[in-house]
């Protein structure tokens, strides 16, 4: 059978993709593993800088399987960790953008909202129509909308099932960019590509930093950023990115 899971490699920037069209790239418990298994390789890999998840043209992913997930128990649910395996895309260390087109439901933006950009093409199509079917998201839904559209908009696409165009998703701040549907992947490639010109360690230590706004009092938050920007002063890559920058040249980062 054909991979649910495409990878390719354009310099430092990995494309993932999910494939399975037929589904509108339903997420299975299989397919979700082989996801992770996919972004947690590819973050171990020096010569790896940024990632792009991308989908099809008709859907991102119209969220995760209910045919695998209705046969199973509550507890069969609950020990399968299939909720916590999503929490995992999130401690990845690379920057991890987002590319939507078509449907973006359910887990499908679930899964975007554990990236740290997304970017969507005017067919885009966001929502969580979870509480129409009887059950609620599962999978950070309720707590990452409501931090990246504020509380009013998130309660009507969770509350009343609305869906949101990528027009409005943008006017809302869930996405950075809109483009045409024929663009999105050329303009995703050109963003990690941009993002992966910086220091790597600068990377890694931002997505910390941002990461860690969401769960910490700003006081808090600007210590651990000091803490973090002092740390960074001690890297090989500043030492290069200065002497670059007072020279008028592109330093060339290495990652330490």
């Amino acid at each position: 059978t054909m991979s649910e899971i495409l990878c390719r490699q354009d310099e430092a920037v990995a494309l993932v993709t999910l494939n399975r069209p037929q589904k509108y790239n339903a997420l299975s418990a299989g397919m979700l593993d082989t996801l992770l298994s996919t972004l947690k390789q590819l973050d171990k890999q020096p010569d790896v800088r940024a990632i792009v998840l991308l989908g099809g043209p008709r859907a991102f992913s119209a969220g995760a399987d209910t045919g695998t997930l209705a046969a199973a128990s509550a507890i069969e649910l609950w020990r399968s960790g299939f909720s916590e395996k999503w929490d995992q895309i999130a401690t990845l260390e690379k920057p991890l953008i987002a590319a939507v087109s078509g449907y973006a439901l359910g887990g499908g933006l679930e899964l975007a909202l554990l990236c740290d950009i997304i970017i969507a093409d005017s067919s885009a199509q966001f929502g969580l129509p979870e509480s129409h079917i009887g059950i609620i998201p599962g999978a950070g839904g309720t707590q990452r909308l409501v931090r990246a559209v504020g509380k009013s908009l998130a309660m009507e696409m969770l509350l009343a099932g609305r869906r949101i165009d990528a027009q409005e998703a943008r006017q809302a701040g869930l996405i950075s960019q809109l483009t045409e549907p024929d663009e999105l992947e050329a303009r995703a490639l050109a963003l990690a590509k941009q993002i992966a010109k910086a220091a790597p360690l600068a990377a890694v230590m931002i997505k910390k930093a941002v990461a860690a706004s969401y769960e910490m009092p700003l006081s808090a938050g600007v210590a651990y950023e000091r803490t973090l920007s002092a740390l960074i002063a001690d890297s090989e890559d500043r030492a290069s990115g200065l002497a670059a920058f007072s020279n008028k040249q592109t330093p060339t980062f290495r990652g330490r």
